[in-house]
């Protein structure tokens, strides 16, 4: 017979907001919230969101770990746990609250590239497969025993901000599958990971690269790709600050010097780089604005030779 599982959600938007959407949509019992810090850009639209549903809402101060705020879970009684997103280390005593533990979600296969920035890693290492995890918690990130794991091929123009909705949309989806297994035997399968050997790590990044153009092409288009659009890949055009929003890789040999401008009308911007070029498609100079190829050769006239360094 089934039973209807009392959760608790702890998450920080955006796919927490995603995957609780959908947890309520489907008629699932969360019987308690745990936001992000209250210093948190996303902390007041998460907590607007948790009231218009009517949810309990559990503040803490500065750590979800203080004893006020695991008390207040205790007192809930509550089945399980689910976790997306959320960047606090949760202590052996908060993981304890629920009967049965906590499930976080995250978007890679792990052991393969544990950690804050998966979707930045995985695209600038030309990675050609990805997937899901949704695995235990302990007392380390990312380590605990795997539950559910989904692969999806790398396509060539994937950036961080499609792997990002991607990976958010199949963790809210794989969440409903798990937990309506578990509502239904009872059962929820687990499979240890080696903690030792055969991870890769994601650490968190500081998001601001400037190119270099000595890099192959390759190496330059997945990096560009890995930033599109929360991160920023910068170099200079006249001397102001361009970053580069998107571009793609021509593969060619070559005599032309690097960071150079090699072709610049309405249709194109090619800079060269090594084994190629880049095909800039657009771009933002400083606080002038966003540009595509036709925008930048009128307003800037561009010459050959010139240099985005």
């Amino acid at each position: 017979m089934d039973k209807k599982l009392k959760i608790i959600f702890v998450g920080i938007p955006d796919m927490a907001l995603v995957c609780l959407a959908n947890l309520l949509e489907k008629g699932f019992n969360i019987v308690g919230v745990v936001p992000p810090k209250k210093t948190h850009e996303t902390y007041s639209y998460f907590k607007n969101f948790t009231q218009t549903k009517g949810l309990n809402l559990i503040e803490f101060e500065k750590s979800p770990n203080e004893k006020k705020c695991i008390d207040k879970i205790k007192k809930l009684n509550a089945d399980i746990g689910v976790v997306c997103s959320y960047n606090n280390l949760l202590s052996k005593e908060f993981l304890s609250t629920t009967k049965l533990g906590y499930i976080n979600s995250h978007p890679s296969l792990l052991p393969y590239y544990r950690g804050a920035m998966p979707y930045f890693h995985i695209i600038n290492n030309n990675e050609k497969i990805s997937g899901i995890t949704l695995h235990f918690m302990d007392e380390n990130f990312d380590t605990g025993d795997i539950i559910y794991q989904e692969k999806f091929d790398v396509m060539p123009f994937e950036t961080m901000g499609t792997i990002f909705n991607r990976t958010t949309y199949m963790i809210s989806d794989a969440l409903i599958e798990v937990l309506k297994r578990l509502e239904k035997t009872g059962q929820i399968n687990r499979i240890p990971q080696n903690k030792e050997e055969n991870y890769i790590l994601a650490p968190k990044t500081e998001g601001n690269f400037r190119i270099n153009w000595k890099n192959d092409v390759s190496k330059i288009d997945c990096l560009i790709r890995a930033c599109n659009p929360f991160f920023n890949v910068y170099a200079y055009f006249r001397g102001v600050n361009t970053k580069i929003i998107k571009a793609k890789p021509i593969y060619i040999k070559h005599d032309y010097e690097l960071g150079s401008i090699v072709e610049a009308d309405e249709n194109k911007l090619l800079i060269a780089a090594k084994n190629g070029y880049i095909s800039i498609e657009v771009l933002q100079i400083g606080t002038w604005g966003v540009f595509n190829p036709y925008d930048f050769y009128n307003t800037f006239s561009p010459k050959i030779g010139e240099f985005i360094l």
